[in-house]
């Protein structure tokens, strides 16, 4: 009788190890698999893009950073390693800098990352169709009536090929862009870029706005300017 107790003992004790270490190294509640090739779709086509003939990067930095992820049910943070992929729109996550195994990050508006001191939040927003899409913004400004965010843009252009002899080829290439979005209700805006197109997103404040914009000589199209034309525009929002 003993003898089976003993049997059966360490037959549970194998078992919880290994579903132990299986929920260690494959799940956590903040990861999900991800596919990290990097596609380019073409009359609805896909096929893969080999980065080493491309120009530029898919990633906001192609190195993972010790950042953090956070669920703000629980409020607690943990620590990864991560990067941006703009390109893809996804935070890719691993355990460890040395891991093989790359992941991604919840898409949800309860969880984001933290990445150079820098939050990357999963929000609705309107794009210039006014459709209402999702993706992650950086978060720029939170004031008491709205939020400043920053939308990292990446635009893929294949490579040209050589119409003559007198032509070279072109390399297939990323190039950078970027957006502000401001926050009005639970959906983000695109902030216009043109003061006469923002100074009309704000039609009942506009006179106010548009002062202060000449007056502190604003370049919507700057970071600083932009954080600066909100911590000024959140105190006209009721």
């Amino acid at each position: 009788m003993r003898s089976d107790y003993l049997s059966i003992s360490i037959f549970f004790f194998l078992i919880s190890g290994m579903i132990s270490a299986q929920n260690n190294d494959y799940y956590d509640p903040l990861l999900y698999n991800i596919d990290t090739r990097i596609e380019h779709n073409v009359s609805g086509v896909s096929s893969n893009i080999d980065l080493s003939t491309v120009k530029g990067s898919p990633y906001e930095n192609k190195n993972f950073q010790l950042g953090k992820a956070v669920n703000k049910e629980n409020g607690k943070p943990e620590n990864f390693y991560l990067r941006y992929n703009v390109y893809n729109d996804v935070i890719e996550i691993k355990k460890g800098n040395s891991d093989t195994k790359v992941g991604g990050l919840i898409k949800s508006e309860n969880i984001y990352a933290i990445i150079n001191n820098r939050e990357y939040h999963y929000k609705k927003y309107l794009d210039s169709r006014e459709r209402e899409k999702e993706g992650y913004f950086i978060l720029l400004k939170k004031g008491k009536h709205s939020s400043l965010y920053l939308k990292k843009l990446k635009d893929f252009k294949d490579k040209v090929m050589p119409k003559d002899n007198f032509e070279k080829e072109k390399p297939a290439t990323f190039t950078d862009d970027q957006a502000y979005y401001l926050e009005k209700g639970n959906i983000l805006v695109r902030a216009a870029s043109r003061k006469k197109k923002f100074l009309q997103q704000y039609p009942e404040i506009s006179k106010e706005l548009g002062k202060y914009i000449k007056s502190e000589k604003i370049n919507l199209k700057s970071e600083k300017d932009m954080i600066k034309l909100f911590n000024y525009l959140d105190t006209l929002l009721k």
